[in-house]
């Protein structure tokens, strides 16, 4: 065997200083993740009641922004004042209001009342291009009769004591219309209280740039919740 095959099978000492290293690698890794441990630990330890307070007042903030936002685009909640529109609606009640809603005939809206600051909701009753004209408490729209089934208790009781609901008129009657049909971008409005309510007939044809919005629902009070 030669000097170079002997050399290279004999033993290597070890090193005493790695050996040393990698003995307390370990440690050191340990004492490291412990340490991660206990700041994990802290963070997700339980808020202050400072710190839980100042959450609860921004959300508060956050959602009263939103909801005025919303409420300038989206939705109202206005409440009634009067009693125009009794039995459907009485005075002090809250009503849900879409400003995106789409006007039709029988809806009820929420609207700016002409040549006032005051606002008010009513029913629509004429659409523009329509003639109207109220006889014997019969509505005709174009010269055809026209059945109010929400007046239909109102209607039998005035007709036992041998009384109108509506008294009889045309466009024509009513304040500063100049034609038998309605103008484009106004609408005739009626409340369904209708010897006593302040409507068209008062103050004449409403504007559709005065809409507000249709009124959806009565959301107060809480027993009488009903959609429209």
């Amino acid at each position: 065997m030669s000097n170079k095959e002997t050399l290279k099978k004999k033993p290597q000492k070890k090193n005493v200083t790695q050996s040393k290293v990698d003995w307390e690698k370990p440690a050191k890794e340990k004492k490291v993740k412990l340490k991660k441990k206990r700041i994990s630990t802290k963070k997700n330890a339980p808020k202050s009641m400072k710190e839980f307070w100042k959450e609860i007042l921004l959300t508060m903030v956050v959602v009263s922004f939103l909801f005025t936002i919303c409420s300038f685009t989206i939705f109202t909640l206005p409440k009634v004042e009067g009693y125009g529109m009794t039995p459907v609606l009485n005075n002090g009640d809250r009503v849900f209001v879409n400003r995106l809603g789409t006007i039709r005939r029988f809806k009820l809206i929420y609207f700016r009342i002409p040549n006032s600051k005051e606002t008010s909701i009513r029913r629509v009753i004429g659409l523009p291009n329509e003639h109207i004209q109220y006889k014997n408490d019969q509505l005709y729209i174009n010269q055809q009769e026209i059945f109010e089934r929400f007046l239909q208790n109102q209607l039998d009781h005035a007709k036992q004591n041998e009384e109108l609901v509506t008294d009889d008129f045309q466009l024509q009657q009513l304040p500063n219309v100049k034609y038998d049909y309605i103008p484009k971008g106004k609408y005739l409005i009626l409340g369904d209280n209708r010897p006593y309510s302040t409507d068209s007939r008062y103050y004449g044809l409403v504007d559709e740039k005065d809409i507000i919005g249709t009124v959806e629902m009565r959301i107060l009070p809480l027993h009488k919740l009903v959609s429209f």
